[in-house]
């Protein structure tokens, strides 16, 4: 190691002894530039200041000579002596003046009087004075040519012109010292500072050249005032050396010699005992790389740590380091034990998907006491959830994911099922080489119970538990392909108690629910194994029938349900006889789509009410009777009604849980009829739907709204508003741009705007559903899911949704008074928090109901509690009356 540091000295000597003279030579020849560089600064910020200066005092004197000719009062005089006595009065005055020449205009530009060589024999003397120069090329001489206002008594106006030669003298009064001048035009140099001055060998160079044996700093300005014949000067100023170059090299060489000595002298002692320092933090590292403490290995370090130095600042950076690794292996060790006592299982995996090491958590997740190290990680997880495991493995393995989660099961040691969510991500090497698989595992057992009963209440309806819209449409789809493939036949039966108004109006509505729980209850005893009873909504049933041979086994079945639904109910200690009017269609007699069987058995009970209730009625028999008449007469007066813009837009406010204030008002569509009266909703809106004149309804409500608004936000009134979009509003580009056609119109932002989308409308075609939201919120407009709850699909296309609202559906909290409607209530608000959404409970109907949810959570409340919906008079009083 010595001979290493004297061979390299000397290397560094040699290159210093190079290098030095190298750089001094530079130095000087850089301080050089910079002393030129600085001259011709100074030589050309001074005339850029000099030159205007000579024109100004050219201008004056100008001025001067045409006050002392005015004040002669020479050119008042008559025509006949004036000009005599002015060259009179000149030939007096101008030998000792600056202009050589004068030549005198009319207002018109004529020539009246010239005086001097110059003036006599000049031409076109217009072009002249407007270009301010005149260039003599008899004798070679410039001219700068000042014009003055001049009177000329009765003439009127006229002009001065003086001709102020640009020669030698006028350059010498411009002289600095070291400085020569010169002046360039366009024919060349016209004059000189002195006649020994240098000559210019390239006139369009700057800095510095050669004139011969001289060096001058060359610079050149363009005179100030323009003109095609406006001179440059040219500044030319003698270089010498400060400091001669040899002088400059000689100075630095002989300390280079100096210090090089003094090295060689001062060097090896210095060397040897940096050598033993340096060994020090050798023999320190060694010995705590080889597992000794650093109480052990700090002591070998007092050789290095003497000195105040490089080698002193490593010996205790080396010390610091030490400590610092004691210090995170104590933290490390410290890490496990909090992993150990976590539930969470934190697992490392090889590329292989075997497991490497695995928190303690993990045997607990397993109820194992068995290592798990070596272990494919496809052993502990369920058959039916392995594939996605794999499958997530080897989109590791080909770079298409970098992290991943997944819901799976473990296999317990017992044989038992677990839930748990995995959380993982890939560790590559700077090849992007999978290396291993890490990966956190939590226990969801519960969350996918709550979730389940979300699923089951979502498709089911929550006060019967029959199945819901959704689920029954699904199962009349899988009727109508097995009745096709098997030849059969299907009965969609549509079931509407009579009368049933009168009892919630009489008993009240929890007697209604009571009614129709019994009800139900007491209809789906009278089915055969693969029938399907659902509630439709209010008091409305749908019954499926799957694999009938022929159309009396539907009416086999129809008989004995009537028969079996004479018994009398129980409600409120009383027992009441409920009748019920059907409608049946059949596939494929009557029709072949969903939709169209469930049209038509509606008919058919539509038309049983109209033949006095308590029957029932299949739609091959409405047919020929024309008992689709209603329906077509509703179809018809509903058209006639948007057309004549007879639809109105009525007001429920929605008021906020934690301070009771209205913050927004739900828009409604309401129409009346002159025969029919009040129809609902739930009676035209399908209707409309399914005649294509929706979205001209809707657009009507929409600037009925905004109108409101617009006069509400004048009063200084806040208020946003809740506006329903139907299906064919969502997926129609055309009926977004209209909306927001109106809004613009109306001065309102989307902002103001709560746009909201049934979730089984949103959850139809979820990949295009979110591309419209997106497209929406991306305009302004707020989202909310509306009746959340009863279209259910999956958590996981929920939060894709870009929503910031979830309405929960009424059949939720009418359940709250028991212990499963609560827990599932408690767990959509705790789903919506989850996902940062605010929650909004619709049918709240009494003060018990509504001290409930703003315990649990909710944000905003609705129903008949707080207002109905009211026209828009009724609800302006009703927020002036409840305005705070």
């Amino acid at each position: 190691m010595r001979w290493q540091a004297v061979r390299r000295l000397l290397v560094f000597m040699a290159v210093i002894t190079v290098g030095i003279p190298v750089v001094g030579f530079n130095a000087y020849v850089t301080r050089q530039r910079h002393e030129i560089e600085q001259k011709q600064q100074l030589a050309r910020h001074h005339y850029i200041e000099t030159l205007p200066q000579l024109e100004a005092a050219w201008q004056t004197q100008a001025e001067q000579t045409r006050r002392r000719i005015e004040f002669t009062r020479i050119l008042e005089g008559p025509e006949s002596v004036r000009w005599a006595a002015l060259t009179t009065f000149l030939t007096a005055q101008w030998a000792s003046g600056d202009f050589s020449s004068l030549v005198i205009l009319s207002p018109a530009g004529d020539v009246l009087f010239r005086f001097g060589s110059e003036a006599i024999n000049l031409n076109l003397v217009a072009d002249t004075v407007s270009g301010g120069w005149y260039y003599s090329a008899d004798h070679r001489e410039l001219f700068r040519l000042l014009s003055t206002p001049l009177w000329l008594g009765q003439a009127g106006q006229g002009s001065l012109l003086l001709f102020r030669p640009m020669n030698t003298s006028m350059l010498r009064a411009a002289l600095i010292p070291e400085v020569h001048l010169l002046l360039q035009g366009t024919s060349g140099i016209l004059a000189r500072s002195q006649s020994g001055s240098p000559q210019v060998i390239e006139p369009a160079r700057e800095g510095l050249i050669l004139v011969g044996e001289r060096r001058v700093i060359q610079t050149h300005l363009p005179w100030p005032h323009p003109g095609p014949l406006a001179p440059t000067l040219v500044v030319q100023r003698d270089f010498i050396d400060s400091v001669p170059a040899l002088e400059f090299m000689l100075r630095p060489i002989a300390a280079i010699a100096m210090i090089l000595l003094m090295l060689w002298a001062g060097l090896g002692r210095w060397l040897s005992r940096s050598v033993r320092r340096i060994e020090s933090l050798d023999a320190a590292a060694l010995s705590f790389a080889g597992g000794s403490s650093s109480a052990t290995a700090v002591p070998l370090l007092a050789p290095a740590s003497s000195g105040n130095d490089e080698i002193g600042d490593v010996a205790t950076t080396l010390e610091t380091l030490m400590q610092r690794i004691e210090e995170r292996d104590r933290e490390q060790r410290a890490y496990l034990d909090t992993l150990a006592m976590l539930d969470e299982a934190v697992l490392e995996l090889d590329a292989t998907a075997r497991i490497v090491r695995a928190s303690p958590g993990w045997n607990r997740l397993t109820r194992s006491d068995e290592s798990a190290a070596g272990q494919p990680i496809a052993r502990f997880i369920h058959g039916d959830d392995a594939d996605a495991m794999e499958r997530i493995c080897a989109a590791f393995r080909t770079g298409d994911k970098l992290q991943a989660n997944v819901r799976l099961r473990l296999l317990g040691h017992s044989g038992g099922e677990q839930w748990v969510e995995c959380r993982l991500i890939a560790q590559f090497d700077s090849g992007a080489k999978l290396t291993g698989i890490r990966g956190v595992m939590r226990d969801v057992t519960q969350t996918c119970l709550h979730e389940q009963q979300i699923t089951h209440m979502a498709l089911h309806d929550a006060l019967t538990d029959l199945p819901n819209r959704v689920l029954l449409e699904d199962r009349i789809k899988i009727a109508i392909r097995m009745a096709s493939r098997d030849e059969h036949q299907v009965a969609v039966c549509f079931i509407d108690l009579d009368h049933f108004k009168k009892i919630n109006d009489s008993l009240g509505h929890k007697a209604g629910d009571r009614l129709l729980v019994s009800f139900a209850s007491m209809l789906r005893r009278q089915l055969r194994a693969g029938d399907t009873l659902a509630r439709w909504g209010g008091d409305e049933f749908v019954l499926l029938l799957p694999g009938l041979n022929n159309e009396e086994d539907a009416r086999e079945v129809t008989r004995k349900i009537a028969e079996a639904l004479q018994s009398p109910f129980k409600i409120e200690d009383g027992e009441y006889t409920v009748t019920f009017s059907m409608g049946v269609a059949m596939y494929p007699a009557d029709a072949q789509e969903v939709e169209s069987l469930l049209t038509h058995a509606d008919r058919a009970m539509f038309y049983a009410k109209t033949q006095g209730r308590n029957q029932t009625c299949f739609f091959g028999e409405v047919s020929d009777k024309g008992g689709g008449r209603r329906e077509l007469y509703i179809q018809n007066k509903l058209v006639e009604a948007v057309h004549s813009r007879r639809i109105q837009a009525w007001f429920q406010p929605i008021v906020s849980a934690g301070n009771g204030e209205c913050q927004v008002a739900e828009v409604l569509a309401r129409w009346h009829d002159a025969e029919f009266g009040w129809v609902g909703p739930a009676t035209f809106i399908p209707i409309a739907e399914s005649t294509g004149i929706i979205s001209e309804l809707g657009h009507q409500i929409w600037e009925q709204a905004l109108q409101a608004l617009v006069e509400w936000r004048a009063r200084g009134q806040t208020l946003r508003l809740a506006i329903n979009i139907s299906k064919r509003q969502l997926f129609s580009a055309y009926a977004i741009d209209q909306l927001v056609s109106v809004l613009a119109q109306a001065g309102l932002e989307p902002s103001d705007i709560v746009l909201e989308v049934t979730e089984s409308i949103a959850l139809l075609d979820v990949a295009n559903a979110s591309e419209r939201l997106e497209d929406l919120q991306h305009i302004g407009f707020h989202i909310a899911i509306d009746d959340f709850g009863t279209g259910y699909s999956a958590l996981s296309q929920l939060h894709e949704m870009p929503v910031s609202e979830l309405k929960i559906d009424i059949s939720f909290v009418r359940r709250l008074h028991e212990p499963a409607g609560q827990s599932m209530t408690q767990a959509i608000i705790h789903l919506a928090k989850a996902l940062g959404l605010e929650t909004i409970a619709e049918g709240v109907e009494d003060e018990a109901t509504a001290s409930k949810l703003r315990a649990m959570g909710v944000d905003y409340l609705q129903g008949y509690h707080f207002a109905r919906p009211m026209p828009r008079a009724e609800f302006e009083a009703w927020l002036l009356g409840n305005s705070r």
